[in-house]
């Protein structure tokens, strides 16, 4: 059978198309275009199955004094509640107190078989591949998580955030992945404690999805806590919660130029890290 020349894309046909692109294109299409590099077969493919996203830049802050949830979903919403305490002013001489909001996991679910957290609130309408996630967190018993690149209750990271060391409890304190299985840690194993104490805390989760980084800081550190290079799941949404535990949240906040990204789970060992 005669092969049909006009069907079949030139190297450098295809480069003039990418150069034209970018120009012609704002940056929101210039990131799933240009993170081919080289590959020229994997752009062909994916420009054949349609699958390029358009990527967006989201900036969320939620620090619940609006008293709604609408931007959340829940497994359980009627676990869920926003709280108020007092807090001191910020600028006051004379000891004000004003008042602040929480979201306040009420109780705590079983975890699912495999075994794997449950029990978490999730960003809607956020699918995020890189991003910079932080938030206030409080225990109430001895641990608290953050989930990322969410693609289904079989298939995501997270974080966990213990008053444990790894070394105490092998599933306690670190990056772990659930992916089909049982969950996995990643890293973390002989790092300190994230959550010594029943304090305020606040947690920074940084993903690069490109160069599979995750980076886990607490309160003010330069340090990570938690990291590693993993790139079993690039897209998905983020959210908050505890494995079997309680506690509080305030003040969450994620920032990235990857929305609008769609989870696929390529199913792929997962790589160590600290």
């Amino acid at each position: 059978m005669k092969n049909n020349r006009r069907d079949r894309p030139t190297k450098n046909s295809a480069w003039i198309f990418l150069f034209g692109l970018a120009v012609v294109t704002t940056s929101r299409f210039a990131s799933p275009v240009l993170a081919f590099g080289d590959d020229f077969e994997a752009f062909v493919r994916a420009w054949r199955a349609h699958v390029f996203a358009v990527f967006e830049r989201i900036s969320f802050h939620d620090d619940f004094e609006s008293g709604n949830l609408n931007s959340w979903q829940f497994p359980y919403p009627e676990d869920w509640a926003i709280l108020s305490e007092k807090r001191a002013q910020q600028g006051s001489e004379n000891g004000a107190q004003g008042v602040n909001h929480y979201l306040h996991m009420k109780r705590n679910r079983e975890p699912g078989v495999p075994r794997r957290p449950l029990q978490f609130a999730l960003l809607k309408k956020a699918k995020v591949g890189s991003f910079d996630f932080q938030a206030r967190v409080r225990r109430e018993g001895k641990s608290m998580i953050v989930v990322f690149n969410y693609v289904d209750t079989l298939h995501f990271y997270y974080a966990h955030l213990s008053a444990d060391r790894g070394q105490q409890d092998a599933v306690h304190n670190g990056i772990f992945i659930v992916n089909g299985e049982p969950r996995k840690r990643i890293a973390g194993i002989d790092a300190p404690p994230a959550l010594p104490d029943r304090e305020w805390r606040r947690v920074r989760v940084a993903r690069n999805a490109r160069a599979g980084t995750i980076q886990v800081f607490m309160d003010d550190a330069h340090e990570p806590l938690f990291s590693a290079v993993d790139d079993t799941f690039t897209c998905g949404q983020v959210g908050i919660g505890s494995f079997d535990e309680t506690g509080d949240f305030d003040d969450v906040v994620l920032i990235s130029d990857d929305a609008g990204c769609q989870p696929g789970a390529t199913l792929r060992p997962a790589k160590h890290g600290n």
